[in-house]
């Protein structure tokens, strides 16, 4: 069990390491990677229903594709002009799980690989989730006032392939990062009223 808890610990670290990007966008306190991460799961369950593709295998590739960056940090697109990530995110996913039973290894690398060659529709689907999930992020940035973000979410339309991811994402630009709370502080209190008024 231990090479779990120890895995479990190290993953803590995407809880604690914010994403890079936004800092040259002029955010002063990004979203961190777990942050980034979870978001994007969800919107790879949504979209894999939408799209009619094997959920648990998006899920997976959702699940495991930044594992890797609790030891490599979240290297952005300007970083990446100048450092070349070859196989590390792979060597590095293989030494997080080298000490797990090996059908779980097996499992855990297999997916990471699946996402990353983009072959299957499981893969697109996938990669379309973590693409929505930095829209969404960058269209929250951008409602509060950080301009650049624009660039961002045009870069997400230019590379989403699914049906359903682009039309998501046209709701997504549509639709106020605040939107969803709207009407829901009046449905309190009118709530609160009708329970005074039968007092």
């Amino acid at each position: 069990m231990k090479p779990f808890a120890n895995l479990f610990f190290e993953l803590g670290m995407l809880g604690r390491m914010k994403r890079t990007g936004p800092y040259a966008a002029g955010v002063k306190d990004p979203e961190t990677i777990a942050q980034h991460s979870h978001r994007a799961i969800c919107i790879a369950y949504i979209l894999a229903k939408l799209e009619n593709a094997d959920v648990e295998k998006v899920l997976l590739m959702a699940l495991f594709h930044d594992f890797p960056e609790s030891r490599l940090g979240d290297m952005n697109k300007v970083t990446l002009r100048y450092v070349t990530l070859n196989n590390a995110e792979e060597k590095c996913l293989t030494e997080q799980t080298q000490n797990l039973p090996k059908n779980i290894q097996n499992e855990v690398l297999e997916n990471f690989k699946e996402f990353n060659e983009r072959k299957t529709k499981e893969a697109i689907v996938a990669k379309d989730a973590d693409l929505l999930e930095c829209a969404v992020q960058s269209k929250e940035y951008l409602d509060l006032g950080v301009k650049s973000m624009t660039d961002w979410i045009t870069n997400v339309e230019n590379a989403l392939k699914t049906e359903s991811a682009k039309r998501l994402l046209k709701e997504i630009k549509a639709t106020s990062q605040d939107e969803w709370w709207h009407g829901l502080k009046k449905l309190i209190m009118d709530d609160t009223r009708r329970k005074n008024e039968h007092q």
